[in-house]
């Protein structure tokens, strides 16, 4: 018995299986991803200080 319908035209990932390409896509991605993430929460957190010290010399 044939795991493939003949009648359904499939393409060059007969398997459905995620191809090397798939895979470094995701990768590079999650890698960027978390560096964005990083980087936005240091310039947060750099904004929150910076107010915190700027309230303290007024007082």
């Amino acid at each position: 018995m044939d795991t493939l319908d003949p009648l359904m035209q499939y393409g060059p990932n007969d398997g459905g299986y995620a191809g090397a390409i798939q895979i470094a896509l995701v990768v590079i991605s999650i890698l960027v991803g978390s560096w964005l993430f990083g980087a936005a929460y240091a310039l947060f957190s750099n904004y929150v200080k910076g107010k915190k010290e700027d309230s303290n010399t007024n007082d």
